[in-house]
């Protein structure tokens, strides 16, 4: 018996390993970030006591197990929720960039977050007739019931270092316009500033927002340590 139809079969057998190894190693990869996913998002919970259940971490790049080989990583996305000392909901996003190993615990060169407090976790302290939103232009919108009548106004925020100052820049009564600093609704603002708690990972804040989803601080930092 010829020989070359053997070696053929062998070629064949190893060309058809070498194509199931190959379609076999997006899943492998995929496995092994998700499970390198999930030890990280422990490691960040027990970490961070304010966070509630298990954060959401994505780690990008492909193939994963040669950037777990160098140990560095482009980019890793965490999403969670948490409360704050005052009972307040949270829910944080944060970016970070140049993710690195270093003496079992993990760095990035730069870091850029967002938390944000949706209206319903300031409900306590507004009484029955007030309610928030965002107005559209990225202000607070502040509706409530006077003597039976609605009062409107529409205030920003303007942060300081850590101090974030809430200031009424228009207002109506009735459907009327009111003057925002005038004494009434001034008053009602005066001595409202609120000094930030130190946040999670060295961050920084740099900006306070709203959207309609919340109230939004923007945060920054660099040589960040994850966990």
């Amino acid at each position: 018996m010829s020989r070359r139809p053997v070696r053929a079969r062998k070629r064949l057998l190893w060309a058809a390993a070498a194509a199931v190894l190959i379609a076999l190693l997006p899943a492998a990869d995929r496995v092994a970030a998700a499970l390198a996913e999930h030890r990280l998002a422990d490691r960040i919970a027990a970490r961070q006591s304010e966070v509630v259940g298990e954060p959401q971490v994505t780690i990008d790049g492909f193939p994963f197990l040669l950037s777990a080989a160098e140990g560095s990583f482009s980019r890793v996305a965490v999403r969670a929720d948490a409360v704050t000392r005052e009972g307040r909901s949270v829910q944080a996003s944060m970016d970070f960039t140049d993710v690195s190993e270093h003496a079992g615990s993990y760095r990035a060169a730069s870091a850029d977050a967002r938390f944000t407090a949706p209206f319903g976790s300031f409900g306590d302290g507004l009484g029955p007739d007030t309610s928030l939103s965002d107005d559209g232009h990225g202000r607070l919108r502040i509706d409530r019931q006077v003597f039976g009548l609605p009062l409107t106004v529409t205030a920003e925020f303007r942060l300081s270092g850590r101090t974030v100052k809430v200031v009424p820049v228009a207002a109506s009564f009735a459907g009327r316009p009111v003057d925002p600093s005038g004494p009434r609704i001034s008053g009602a603002f005066a001595g409202q500033d609120r000094t930030l708690p130190e946040l999670p990972a060295g961050l920084e804040p740099t900006d306070v927002s709203v959207t309609g989803a919340g109230v939004v601080l923007h945060a920054r930092g660099s040589d960040v340590r994850l966990t």
